[in-house]
């Protein structure tokens, strides 16, 4: 019983911080759609202004509704409601679109890499899941890398299974808490920017999708981040 308690009150005190950090990074965001907003309004400022007002405004819009979707995918995580769409897709092309996505919106120094030996990977899996598996972890890692190198990473790891990575020259993440930066609602470092659950969501998405996924890192020296997929998914797992 004592256990039990200690269980649920950690659990409690996970959500109410989750939700403290959920009004911040919806305000930030909103914040600024609504301050760059009115300034498209002035009718005295110039083009080049009014082209960075707009980007910004795009960038805090695609911001907002990533956080949005986080949420959502928690939700229908915890009630067994993730969807996926499988087809046959090449998993070198969504690569090479996911590093021309992420070097538009990066906000770090580090040089974002892709490197593979393939011409392309032919894999049955859902796409715009793997993309966002992608997106996830490279983003985490432009957040503890500012600069140096994030490398992404594709091989054929057998004959069943793809091995992804992503690795940075970060700061890297102290060996005990290797094990908990899976776990809903946990973010390391509380002054950088993100809710906590882009983990728990990449986690629950592979393993949906009948693959693996872990971390390994050492403390200011920088992090790897892998998954492995299927060739041909199991969609009686999803």
């Amino acid at each position: 019983l004592s256990e039990a308690r200690d269980q649920a009150e950690a659990a409690n005190k996970a959500k109410s911080i989750f939700l403290q950090n959920m009004s911040h990074e919806i305000r930030t965001p909103l914040n600024a759609l609504s301050g760059f907003s009115s300034i498209l309004t002035d009718e005295s400022i110039d083009n080049d202004t009014r082209y960075q007002c707009n980007d910004i405004i795009q960038q805090n819009s695609d911001l907002l509704l990533k956080l949005i979707n986080d949420v959502i995918d928690l939700s229908n995580l915890e009630i067994g409601n993730m969807k996926f769409n499988f087809t046959y897709c090449d998993a070198i092309a969504i690569c090479n679109n996911v590093i021309d996505t992420v070097n538009k919106v990066k906000q770090t120094q580090a040089e974002l890499r892709f490197n593979t030996s393939l011409a392309s990977l032919k894999l049955y899996t859902d796409d715009s899941r793997l993309q966002q598996l992608l997106i996830n972890l490279l983003i985490n890692a432009t957040k503890f890398t500012p600069q140096g190198s994030i490398t992404l990473e594709v091989r054929q790891e057998s004959e069943e299974f793809a091995l992804f990575s992503v690795t940075d020259t970060g700061c890297g993440i102290p060996e005990e808490r290797l094990e908990d930066i899976f776990g809903n609602f946990v973010k390391l470092n509380s002054f950088v920017q993100g809710t906590g659950l882009g983990l728990t969501i990449c986690r629950a998405i592979v393993e949906k999708m009948g693959g693996k996924i872990g971390a390994v890192s050492r403390l200011g020296q920088g992090s790897t981040f892998w998954f492995t997929l299927p060739y041909t998914a199991n969609e009686e797992k999803v």
